[in-house]
């Protein structure tokens, strides 16, 4: 088992390194590679080891280094390779003598050689023996977080990984950086295999659908701060999943857990800029067009285009807390991961989009070169909003769409009317799509909210019935709303409010009756609409607060 320092010499980064001393020793073998750059390291060593070493630990303690063979020796390891320039100019004579004195192999490294160049294929080749990391798990560990740290990314790390693992490994990530992902793409995974990567936060067996075809795998979660941020699928060839599969998977896991960090630390400063600069365009803060669209160019969008406006907020449900709403919209792992859905509502059209946050709603704005017809702007948003709520059932979302204006004074405008929609449209409905034109005379009432003569028209109207129906548990207004909504239809809102036409008609009659408005006239019937969107307001008013 291993590989004697003699063939060892003569792969990898040790070829262009040169024995300096001790070449009675080359027969030693080899079974492990490891590194030392902190101090007492030798007490943890077990036999046939090769240590890398700039000598860091010791370079300023003139004893340790005199001694320093002579331990190695005891602790019976392979060689010692060091190497020179950062912090010794060269190889000190005290380890030289000891190396010959002791038959030790002592190695000094070439200059452009890293401790990776030295560590991988000799880890390779070892790794490919028998039962190699069940004895020596620790070098293994090492050599996987020398490589993770070597900056070389995702693809390095798992294309060594799979080398020595015989299988196909792939990353997936709930992230947009597409350099986290890695090898084929599986089917995105369930909201039961979710749940249940993250309450394990290991390696789990499941089926995953790799290339059309369903599979048995291995498969890891990639976790921070508690939330599942991408996986790791290992399918093996031919055989049977081994203990060692399940130890190199949970390792490659956590290493693979460094690079989504860089990317995400990354992505979340680079978000930031993005959102402080675009909540100035959405407010209409640009003193100066042309640097403006410079600055936007900066960060890939051009807002010599125009853009369709969409504004998304999260809607609140009755089991969920105010407060739990705000604290999720305004956590960095919630963006993200609407950031993540909202794209991928646009993933077969994502040029040129651009998507923001300011205060707690995301904002997208959709390239669109002319006017969308209505039904193709709210189609649009209707998208969006089955991406998100697949995504969290227990949530509601409104999206508010605005009309589409030209330049980047229409993305103000739009916005401002994004704002108003979600100001205005909760009595439209409780979520879902609205589009600005959806709020008609809500548009004209709001301009009056509050006033005497708002609230003298409802109380003359519409407020009798609601006041009729709080002390006897009678059903006048909801029987207006469906009438209207039907069209004067009596069979049909009596089809809607599940009662005989004949008891719609004696509603009908005792709206009549306490207003003084027939449903038959067109005065007293607008004056009874009016007054039903005034009460919509009222309750959307009181809901704010509640």
């Amino acid at each position: 088992m291993g590989i004697a320092v003699r063939e060892a010499m003569h792969i990898g980064g040790l070829a262009r390194c040169k024995v300096v001393a001790g070449a009675d020793g080359l027969d030693r073998t080899i079974e492990a590679v490891t590194v030392m750059e902190v101090p007492d390291v030798i007490r943890w060593l077990k036999g046939n080891v090769l240590l890398l070493t700039s000598l860091y630990p010791v370079k300023d303690d003139e004893e340790a280094i005199e001694n320093l063979v002579g331990r190695l020796h005891m602790a019976g390891i392979a060689g010692l390779a060091i190497k020179t320039g950062q912090y010794v100019r060269h190889i000190p004579d005290a380890i030289v003598a000891a190396g010959n004195r002791l038959g030790l192999p002592i190695i000094e490294i070439d200059k452009e050689t890293t401790y990776l160049d030295i560590m991988t294929p000799l880890m390779e080749y070892i790794l490919s023996e028998p039962r190699p990391l069940e004895e020596q798990p620790d070098s293994y560990n090492q050599w996987l977080t020398e490589l993770a740290m070597s900056g070389k990314g995702v693809a390095a790390l798992i294309e060594a990984v799979e080398r020595l693992m015989g299988g196909e490994l792939s990353v997936g990530s709930e992230l947009p950086a597409r350099e986290l992902r890695y090898g084929t793409e599986a089917a995105p995974l369930t909201v039961l295999q979710k749940k249940q990567l993250t309450a394990a936060k290991r390696p789990v067996r499941m089926e995953r659908r790799l290339g059309g075809q369903a599979l048995p795998c291995l498969v890891a979660p990639i976790m921070l701060s508690e939330e599942l941020v991408g996986d790791i699928t290992y399918r093996a060839s031919n055989r049977e999943f081994r203990e060692r599969d399940i130890r190199v998977v949970e390792r490659t896991m956590i290493l693979i857990a460094l690079e989504f960090l860089k990317a995400i630390t990354t992505a979340d400063v680079e978000q930031t800029f993005k959102d402080q600069f675009m909540a100035d365009v959405l407010q209409g803060r640009v003193p100066d067009v042309t640097e403006t669209i410079e600055k936007g160019r900066r960060f890939g969008w051009d807002f010599t285009s125009h853009y369709a406006v969409y504004c998304v907020a999260v809607s609140r449900r009755a089991d969920s807390s105010e407060r739990r709403i705000r604290e999720t919209a305004a956590s960095p792992q919630w963006k993200r991961r609407l950031l993540h859905q909202a794209r991928a509502a646009f993933r077969f059209d994502e040029a040129g989009v651009v998507i923001t946050f300011l205060k707690q709603d995301m904002v997208i704005l959709y390239p669109q070169a002319y006017p969308p017809a209505r039904p193709t702007a709210v189609r649009q948003a209707e998208a969006i909003h089955r991406q998100l709520a697949s995504e969290w059932e227990e949530l509601s979302f409104t999206i508010a769409v605005g009309r589409w204006h030209p330049g980047l004074e229409g993305i103000h405008k739009g916005y401002l009317e994004c704002c108003r929609v979600l100001e205005l449209g909760k009595p439209l409905r409780s979520s879902g799509v609205i589009h600005y034109d959806e709020l008609g005379l809500f548009r004209l009432l709001s301009e009056s909210r509050g006033s005497n003569e708002l609230e003298s028209l409802y109380a003359e109207s519409v407020g009798k019935l609601a006041d009729y129906d709080a002390a006897h548990g009678a059903n006048l207004v909801e029987t207006l709303t469906r009438y209207f909504a039907q069209n004067g239809s009596l069979a049909e809102t009596a089809e809607k409010l599940f009662v005989h036409v004949n008891t719609v008609k004696y509603r009908l009659q005792k709206i009549e009756q306490l207003t003084g408005c027939s449903v038959n006239d067109a005065e007293a019937r607008l004056l009874l609409h009016v007054g039903l969107k005034i009460r919509l307001l009222r309750l959307s008013e009181r809901s704010e607060y509640d």
